[in-house]
């Protein structure tokens, strides 16, 4: 046993000893950055009355869209996408100011996704140009700080959001992978949750560096299967890396070729990473610039801690994980009566809890559907 892995595994009989104690998770969601919950539903009468905002809002009538838009609000308090349809009704109407004022409350209520969103949405163009932009900038400057902060006593996993698109269960192709998979944070003192990637749900798998500074994300775009049994690789997959105190995302790295298993292993400098693919192999870390730099021939194969392995099936079972902080818990990998994988939680004086379950979530990632 590694150092590291003897250390984590103190941490977590210390946590579970204390399981006698109060609870330090809170009965409700607390105030903060972050929502109750990112995987539920919005409410039907709330998605109604946005979509009757649309139509006014394609004719023009701006005043009867944005009543529609805050009936939404009114209706499900979670469900954010009208105040952004708000914000665009504004910067139609060149009310600059008014559509900062939406803009900056979405951001600071939800950086991810709607960060992304605000800088990419076509009927905010307009805003891009004017000096009120200068108070949008501010604004996800702060935001992103406000999101960072803290990361290092929450749970962090790859959760799904919604009914993923399935691959075919057997034959030889080319399929489309789109599990709608993104990393999240779980943060047991608030009870609340951020979302850390906003990669249009093609995440297959994440790790927290030792130090919980950083987390390395993996994103996939196919499933490549051969006429043989067992040839079967991930096409299209590149590797980031996420500084969490200041949400600030290196650009991605793509791997060339399929990829048959990736491990991403953990030092006390950072990340490596062993490839077994189609026409990378070998053991990288991230060098300057960004690029994989293959590690030497001295460097002993057990070096590192093994934080998660990818493989064409999807990111295998993590091991238990102590989360140190305000509120301790222990997190691990369980299977839901489905025969799906969701996260269990314990803390002190706190019965069992699972996140993620209602589409599956996992500490390094999920089987690919």
């Amino acid at each position: 046993m590694t150092t590291a892995a003897a250390l984590a595994l103190a941490g977590l009989w210390a946590v579970e000893s204390s399981a006698a104690g109060q609870s330090c998770l809170p009965p409700a969601p607390l105030g903060g950055p972050g929502v109750a919950d990112p995987f539920k539903a919005p409410d039907p009468k709330a998605t109604a009355l946005n979509e009757a905002g649309k139509v006014l809002y394609r004719q023009e009538k701006w005043e009867e869209a944005r009543a529609q838009y805050r009936a939404a609000e009114a209706a499900d308090p979670s469900f954010l996408a009208p105040r952004l349809n708000v914000a665009c009704s504004f910067v139609r109407q060149e009310r600059f100011a008014e559509a900062v004022v939406e803009v900056r409350a979405l951001i600071e209520r939800a950086y991810l996704p709607w960060a992304r969103e605000v800088l990419e949405a076509a009927d905010l163009g307009a805003l891009k140009v004017q000096p009120q932009m200068a108070e949008v900038k501010q604004a996800l400057s702060q935001a992103a700080l406000a999101w960072g902060a803290g990361l290092d006593e929450s749970v962090i996993f790859v959760g799904r959001q919604r009914a993923p698109l399935h691959v075919p269960a057997a034959g030889a192709g080319e399929f489309i992978l789109n599990p709608h998979q993104e990393v999240f944070a779980f943060l047991p003192a608030t009870d609340r949750f951020r979302q850390l990637t906003a990669d249009d749900g093609h995440v297959v798998a994440m790790a927290s560096s030792l130090d919980r500074r950083r987390i390395a994300v993996v994103t996939a775009e196919k499933l490549l299967r051969g006429a043989k049994p067992g040839d079967v690789m991930l096409d299209g997959v590149a590797l980031s890396e996420l500084t969490l105190a200041t949400m600030t995302r290196d650009p991605p790295i793509p791997i060339p070729g399929g990829v048959r298993r990736l491990e991403i292993g953990g030092t006390p400098h950072g990340f490596i990473f062993r490839l077994e693919g189609a026409r990378l192999s070998g053991r990288f870390v991230v060098g300057a610039g960004g690029r994989l730099v293959p590690l030497g021939g001295t460097e002993p194969r057990s070096a590192g801690s093994v934080l998660a392995v990818l493989t064409p099936g999807g990111a295998l079972e993590a091991p238990p994980l102590p989360i140190a902080g305000s509120c301790p818990v222990v997190a691990r990998d369980i299977s839901t009566p489905g025969g799906g994988r969701a996260i269990g939680l314990r803390a002190r004086g706190h019965s069992a809890r699972t996140i993620g379950a209602r589409f599956g979530a996992g500490l390094a990632g999920l089987p690919l559907p």
